[in-house]
């Protein structure tokens, strides 16, 4: 067993500690000492939220981005799809008019391209 000597006194928490100047012990000192370690992780706790907060508007904004650029990239699939579309019907007209021979048709052809 531990043997304290007169100066020294069992504090709040069970541990030895010497008495201060008046006589008492220096539980306030510990006191003091959490509390202000308490304060400090509040604020840390609140700079925490702060950014947590920010961090789950930042997601939120990216998702709503992806969405939008989902959509539009969904309206520019069914667009090209359309222009593809008219791409071969264009192709398989000029196929027949070549098939159909005549230069009266390519002068056409070759003046709509230029002009």
């Amino acid at each position: 067993m531990r043997r304290r000597n007169d100066t020294q006194e069992m504090n709040d928490n069970g541990l030895y500690g010497r008495n201060s100047v008046n006589g008492k012990n220096n539980g306030n000192a510990w006191e003091t000492s959490r509390n202000m370690l308490e304060m400090e992780n509040d604020r840390h706790i609140g700079h925490l939220s702060e950014q947590v907060s920010m961090l789950k508007e930042l997601t939120i904004d990216i998702g709503n981005e992806v969405n939008s650029q989902n959509h539009l990239l969904e309206g520019m699939g069914s667009g090209m799809m359309d222009v593809n579309g008219l791409m071969k019907s264009t192709i398989n007209k000029i196929g027949t008019m070549m098939q159909r021979g005549g230069s009266k048709h390519m002068c056409y052809l070759v003046l709509f391209i230029m002009f």
